[in-house]
């Protein structure tokens, strides 16, 4: 057992390090600088300035005299104008939705009920929380266009307040910061049961030793990369790993592998499941079931991103790009949705009322399917790792000002350290992943996803900011702000508890 426990591990190292070292190997090790900021999906690299303009001039003179007007105010470099599809964009948007958030969801279930009754409002509120919040993102979308910006930032300087412009920039920047703590957490945790066959001494096999590790040498290299465009490449890789850890869920789930057995035995916890007398929608009536609906605002939660996507999606053949944002939202949301249906049924369905915070901890460490899930989730993590820490790195220099862009500008490395090392402290000392998902959905995700979107949409219209929407459009957004509202303070309060 012990010897074909460690022919998997060398080969889950050897695929975990092969991705890193080819990212690397594409991407450098340098820190970005600032011509390639902006952009969470392409980084096109400034192109050289031209020769043929001075080659064209006529006269000796005239090119010496250009050459020193070259020499004293040299031009600045341009950035070529690389635009995605709209099947890039759509796979960019799921992989940007679906991660770390769907590991919860069934502990969003077991946090109000043990009975699988409570699966029918679960999922119903799943698919109308995805038409919530692909609603809101296009909301967003339609803000940049009125007001010219590219940053959630900047279309709620226009549109809101210019003086509390810091609200988003803040709530961008915690949430960034606490998916990578989710991502630590993770990747502590499942490559840590893969080792734990192995009977390595802690200090090389345990979650601490671990998160240290993965951060010193494959993580810290990948957030110091001098361009994320290689990265791109890899988008398929973690939407396929994704799709694997659902299909893992549910084929645990129909096989009644959990149920009773070897596997059964060896889990850390036996599934447990609670009669309910009641109806389904009766299930509802639990406090705890503001947790679900919290952890779904972060599930859901790419609207910090909502510009970026906005601004690359190439235009149709009349340069227009609604109509194509609208149907990818929809596409990426809808697919997101029915990941997510599908991961909190397969794991309640199969622990009910014992699922934890992150559902892979459920599955025995021993289990063949459970190990390559672990080393699924890790690939995915891994490739989207640098992704989200871009963006914390960006708000926090936004945040901090003059201060922020001249640690950027003189010391990026030492920016990367620190962030990463406040994010690693606080990773090693969380253990429930449900509860930082429920409380960071109910604080900032309800924020960014509901109330923010609506906020902007309805000022702009105030201000004359291009057309005037329906009266139905107008009624939602008005609703969208107290629902958000109140979803936070609910999700926040029984998050705690």
């Amino acid at each position: 057992m012990m010897r074909g426990h460690s022919g998997h591990v060398v080969l889950i190292a050897a695929a975990l390090l092969g991705v890193s070292w080819s990212l690397l190997a594409n991407g450098g090790l340098q820190a970005p600088g600032p011509a390639y900021r902006g952009s969470a999906f392409s980084y096109p690299r400034p192109s050289v300035p031209s020769a043929s303009a001075a080659a064209a001039l006529t006269s000796r003179s005239d090119r010496l005299v250009a050459r020193a007007q070259a020499i004293a105010s040299p031009a600045a470099p341009t950035e070529t104008k690389e635009y995605s599809s709209m099947a890039q964009s759509t796979v960019n948007l799921v992989k940007n939705i679906v991660g770390a958030g769907m590991l919860s969801l069934p502990a969003g279930v077991a946090s109000f009920s043990g009975s699988p009754k409570a699966l029918v409002p679960a999922v119903t509120f799943t698919l109308l929380l995805a038409v919530f919040s692909a609603y809101g993102f296009v909301l967003i979308a339609d803000v940049c266009k009125r007001t010219g910006e590219t940053t959630y930032q900047g279309a709620w300087s226009k549109t809101v307040s210019k003086s509390t412009s810091w609200i988003p920039a803040a709530a961008c920047s915690a949430k960034a910061g606490i998916g990578c703590i989710s991502y630590s957490m993770i990747l502590g945790d499942c490559l840590s049961r893969i080792l734990a066959p192995l009977g390595l001494p802690a200090a090389v096999s345990g979650r601490s030793a671990v998160i240290l590790g993965m951060t010193a040498v494959v993580i810290l290299p990948l957030c110091s990369m001098k361009s994320l465009a290689p990265l791109a490449k890899f988008s398929v890789l973690g939407v396929l790993s994704n799709v694997f850890i659902c299909g893992f869920v549910l084929t645990r789930c129909f096989d009644g592998s959990y149920a009773a057995g070897a596997l059964a035995q060896a889990a850390p916890a036996m599934p447990k499941f609670v009669a309910h007398s009641g109806s389904v929608w009766s299930t509802m009536s639990d406090p705890g079931f503001a947790v679900l609906l919290a952890i779904l605002a972060t599930a859901f939660l790419a609207h910090y991103n909502a510009p970026n996507f906005f601004e690359q999606l190439a235009p149709d053949s009349n340069g227009n790009k609604e109509g194509r944002f609208f149907i990818m939202s929809v596409m990426g949301f809808s697919t997101a949705a029915l990941i997510f249906c599908m991961v909190m049924c397969g794991g309640f369905l199969t622990f009910g009322k014992a699922s934890l915070g992150l559902i892979l901890n459920n599955y025995a460490a021993t289990d063949g399917l459970a190990i390559l899930a672990r080393v699924a989730i890790a690939v995915s993590l891994i490739t989207a790792y640098p992704l989200v820490f871009m963006g914390l790195r960006k708000q926090f220099v936004a945040l901090t000002g003059e201060m922020g862009e001249k640690l950027y500008n003189e010391s990026p490395r030492a920016l990367t350290i620190s962030l990463l090392a406040v994010v690693t402290l606080v990773a090693l000392n969380l253990r429930n992943l449900g509860t930082l998902a429920a409380f960071a959905g109910a604080v900032f995700g309800s924020f960014l996803v509901y109330v923010a979107p609506a906020l902007m949409v309805i000022r702009a219209q105030q201000r004359g900011l291009g057309a005037k929407g329906g009266a139905l459009g107008r009624a939602v957004q008005f609703f969208m702000v107290p629902m958000g509202l109140a979803l936070g303070v609910l999700g926040a309060v029984q998050s705690l508890k």
